[in-house]
């Protein structure tokens, strides 16, 4: 085979190789739920959507392929409250790119580093809504602080195509000294109200046990002149009883009978009780007349003395 043949056939197939790579270069394969940009020696041409789409062979080139799911990364950031309270803000920052191509070109070509410009946002929205709140508003309003930064990036990253989906204040942790003070101060508070509950409760107690004695001092009281009311009336049934059982027994006579009989009966009951001291008694056989006529004597001298005195001397 002569020289030139082998460079016909040489070129023929390096020019087959040359032509099947272009056409091959001329295919854009873009995956779902992305985007392409196209350039031509480094100026954009279009935006390539999911899909099988071609160029212009070498002389354009297509992007990586640029995310359009929503995206998530954490910031924490050390900042001051109103009263000087030093304070971590702990938030989750959950973005996508917006699908229109405009969109997609803002975020090619204007964002180098799309995560690191959006924490910067977010630093900056924290730095200037903490400042204005106290401690107890930080920590029980974490969804007005994530508002606020949400408003905020939403209107910053919308210029470089950016959608902001959501922002989660997840964290707002004050320095250690100070939840150890919070924590002290709650404990003392709580403290002070169990010695006042304490207190409340004794007193009550005193209260109750004294209106209590009170009434059972009442109660028996009353008992006592129930009972002596009830004794009185038995001593006036009997009192009529024997004046009209005995002939010519007067009721000073039945009084001293009464009186000797309930005297008699006071002697039995002492001596029955095994806790009783012991008891002299005179053994005269006249000794019951005498306690007899003591007790008469006694009853007259009271009855005299009860008597209403004569208006005349």
């Amino acid at each position: 085979m002569e020289f030139s043949n082998i460079l016909f056939y040489a070129f023929v197939g390096i020019a087959a190789i040359i032509g099947i790579s272009f056409i091959f270069s001329c295919f854009v394969i873009t995956q779902q739920n992305t985007k392409r940009v196209v350039e031509r020696f480094g100026k954009f041409v279009s935006i390539r959507s999911a899909g099988f789409t071609l160029k212009f062979g070498w002389f354009d080139s297509a992007s990586e392929a640029i995310s359009l799911r929503t995206q998530q990364f954490d910031v924490s950031e050390l900042t001051y409250t109103k009263t000087g309270t030093s304070v971590t803000i702990s938030a989750q920052v959950q973005y996508r790119v917006d699908e229109n191509d405009e969109s997609v070109r803002n975020a090619f070509y204007k964002l180098a580093n799309p995560e690191a410009q959006i924490q910067s946002h977010v630093s900056s929205a924290i730095r200037s809504k903490v400042p204005t709140m106290s401690l107890e508003e930080v920590q029980t309003n974490q969804r007005g602080i994530a508002s606020h930064v949400k408003t905020e990036l939403t209107e910053t990253m919308r210029q470089y195509g950016y959608i902001i989906e959501d922002v989660l204040v997840t964290k707002a942790d004050p320095d250690a000294a100070i939840v150890k003070a919070n924590n002290d101060k709650y404990a003392s508070e709580q403290a002070k109200q169990t010695a006042a509950n304490l207190a409340e409760a004794q007193y009550t107690q005193t209260v109750r046990a004294a209106e209590a004695n009170r009434d059972a001092m009442k109660a028996h009281g009353q008992g006592i002149a129930l009972e002596r009311a009830a004794i009185t009336e038995g001593f006036e049934k009997s009192i009529k009883a024997l004046e009209g059982a005995v002939q010519g027994a007067n009721p000073q006579d039945v009084l001293t009978l009464i009186a000797f009989q309930q005297w008699v009966e006071a002697q039995v009951k002492i001596g029955a009780d095994s806790g009783s001291k012991v008891i002299f008694l005179n053994g005269n056989p006249g000794s019951s007349n005498d306690i007899m006529a003591a007790l008469r004597q006694t009853l007259l001298s009271s009855a005299e003395a009860a008597a209403p005195t004569s208006a005349a001397s």
